[in-house]
């Protein structure tokens, strides 16, 4: 559907056991740091001038809560909510001016069919100044949603927000809003709930830097170093975070151009995936068993102290 869409992806928002452990956590071991807190609420931003990439969120059960998305102006913000209304989605709230405590800015809230929370928002206060460590995320690059029902949510982003469609392989969409290659993904695995979240570093370097750091800190490193044989081309490591979420550390997403970019569908990638791997060096072939459970929910499961398929109701 043409019209406006969203610009960008801000970060998203955790429900946590403990939000005090987990801040310390993504503060000390993941390099975020705290920007503010509210009531039960912390914020966290990355170097960059986001105002935060990351809210936690202190609740009897653990979950994705939102997805953050920016829009270019108010003027947007009021078109997409017009549109989400005409959708029929889940509207919670009209556009309104946001609190300061979080940033700020102009925006309204709507859920997926699944009901994971969009925030869509504009004219929020970034930071004056840029942190310059590049051992440290500088941004949220992506987040990849399960889907309890995949047709719908691929058709709600692509048809409400104006996401685009860059690549499709058996298990996932990956779905752009800027040049990035994906911003949004979704997996094709029993949902709803987050599969894995990913936080983009300067450089190679500061992923290494940053991987070291975790590994120093007592966190394993569930697969990785690598770089994705696949779509966004783009260098990973992955951990298992203490909420038993999958988080990633990644660099050197593929830029895409819309004009340019030849759009390719799963079979595709079945007949032409370089090496027949899932990473282009041949080095990070395996995932940990621990990081397959953390991305189909099964330990937020365990920390929800039910099964996976309640958890995922609960989310």
């Amino acid at each position: 559907m043409a019209g406006p869409g969203v610009s960008g992806i801000r970060g998203i928002a955790l429900s946590v056991r403990d939000r005090d452990e987990s801040v310390g956590f993504y503060r000390d071991c993941w390099g975020l740091e705290e920007v503010g807190r509210m009531g039960p609420t912390a914020y966290l931003r990355a170097t960059g001038t986001e105002h935060h990439v990351l809210a936690l969120h202190e609740k009897p059960q653990v979950g994705l809560l939102s997805v953050a998305l920016a829009a270019p102006d108010k003027a947007s913000v009021d078109a997409l909510y017009d549109r989400a209304l005409g959708f029929g989605a889940d509207v919670i709230d009209s556009p309104e001016t946001l609190d300061p405590l979080a940033g700020g800015g102009y925006g309204f809230s709507f859920r997926t069919p699944d009901g994971i929370i969009q925030k869509i928002s504009s004219d929020v206060e970034m930071h004056a100044q840029r942190i310059d460590d590049a051992k440290r995320p500088n941004k949220f690059s992506h987040v990849v949603i399960r889907a309890a029902d995949y047709p719908k949510l691929r058709s709600f982003y692509t048809d409400l927000l104006s996401f685009k469609l860059s690549d499709e392989t058996d298990g996932i969409d990956f779905l752009r809003c800027s040049h990035d290659h994906h911003s949004v993904a979704l997996a094709k695995a029993e949902g709803p709930g987050l599969h894995h979240m990913a936080f983009e570093m300067p450089n190679l370097d500061g992923l290494m830097y940053a991987s070291g750091r975790m590994r120093s800190k007592g966190y394993d490193l569930e697969w990785g170093v690598g770089r994705h044989s696949g779509p966004g081309n783009n260098i990973f490591s992955f951990f298992v975070e203490p909420n038993g979420f999958a988080a990633e550390y990644t660099t050197e997403m593929e830029q895409v151009d819309d004009a340019t970019y030849p759009q390719r569908d799963a079979r595709w990638w079945r007949e032409n995936r370089p090496n027949g791997s899932h990473c282009a060096w041949q080095m990070a072939t395996q995932r940990s068993e621990k990081l397959v459970r953390a991305r189909l929910g099964e330990l937020a499961a365990e920390m929800n102290g039910c099964d996976a398929a309640i958890s995922r109701h609960l989310a």
